[in-house]
């Protein structure tokens, strides 16, 4: 364990690409922005009442989104721009309208009642371009490492085609991937991991789209007895270019039974079962653009935790199961 962090009231942690982590405080109006080491660079009041609150941020300033609109603020917490939903012809009320701004200053978003996906100039508030997209209400956008381009997934329950986006010359260009619901991306942004509601996942080739490998959670090799009839209760991610991390918890088992696993990217084999030190229940899992990390979050405590594989670490067996001390 690299660093822990305590965060009362804390609704969500996402990846904020080149900076670290974005964490929302609904109750308070707050944001904190957390660096690669999980060290607080910034705790920051927003301009916003909603009970639900999304948020995105670059190293200059954050851009938050409740059910009534947004608002830009800098690290002092001065308002940079500020803006109603309606201005968009769309209506946010009761929704969780996801953020996501990428390596190159482009604030996107998912406009649910308009089923549109729309780009700003995340700066200025400008409108760049919007494209329909038609689909589920709920999105995740997911940073790709080396790459204009991002990743979109719209969520389940309804499994939709997930797609590469983009800006080119200033039109939002929608590149669809094959897989359903997708994860992210490895390390060196050549292949990217999916999932469905039926429980398989699959590593594919970026360029090619073509399947590396594919199991069912329930059919993976090596796979521990005690997870037997397990599902997904988190997101897989990209430990390392070899490596792949899992949650899994048996069916009928309470919530904090899951356990973590670690899966060999080449061919889906258990690599190990993730034991966490002085019996900590696993927690949900938020990726980490650093090779190897990742963070664990405890809603129950409130607690945040990064945590690093060995550089040792490759696709070669090793016996046993790993101990992370």
């Amino acid at each position: 364990m690299i660093n822990q962090r305590r965060l009362e009231g804390v609704r969500d942690i996402t990846s904020a690409a080149g900076v670290g982590w974005i964490a929302t405080e609904p109750t308070c109006n707050a944001v904190s922005l957390f660096d690669h080491d999980l060290q607080l660079r910034r705790r920051l009041r927003v301009p916003l009442h909603g009970p639900r609150i999304n948020a995105a941020a670059t190293d200059r300033f954050v851009v938050a989104g409740d059910d009534n609109g947004m608002a830009a603020v800098d690290h002092t917490g001065k308002i940079i721009w500020q803006s109603a939903w309606d201005r968009f012809a769309d209506n946010a009320t009761n929704r969780d309208t996801t953020l996501h701004i990428d390596a190159q200053g482009v604030l996107w978003i998912r406009l649910a009642d308009a089923q549109q996906l729309l780009a700003l100039d995340a700066t200025s508030g400008r409108e760049i371009h919007r494209v329909p997209l038609a689909g589920p209400e709920a999105a995740r956008f997911l940073h790709r490492p080396g790459d204009a381009r991002t990743g979109l997934v719209l969520s389940r329950p309804y499994p939709s085609p997930s797609a590469l986006i983009s800006l080119v010359d200033g039109r939002i260009a929608l590149h669809p991937l094959d897989g359903f619901d997708l994860d992210g991306f490895n390390p060196a942004g050549s292949h990217y991991l999916t999932e469905d509601l039926e429980g398989f996942l699959s590593v594919r080739d970026l360029a090619t789209e073509s399947v590396l490998a594919w199991r069912h959670i329930n059919d993976l090799p090596e796979l521990p007895s005690d997870l037997a009839g397990s599902r997904f209760t988190d997101w897989a991610t990209f430990l390392t270019d070899e490596l792949i991390l899992i949650s899994l918890r048996p069916e009928d088992s309470p919530d904090d039974a899951g356990q973590h696993l670690l899966l060999s990217a080449r061919s889906l084999r258990c690599r190990s079962v993730v034991r966490y030190p002085n019996d900590l229940s696993p927690g949900s899992i938020t990726a980490s653009e650093r090779p190897g990390r990742w963070l664990t979050h405890h809603h129950k405590t409130g607690t945040l935790r990064l945590w690093q594989l060995g550089d040792h670490l490759d696709d070669g067996p090793f016996p046993g199961q790993l101990s992370l001390l």
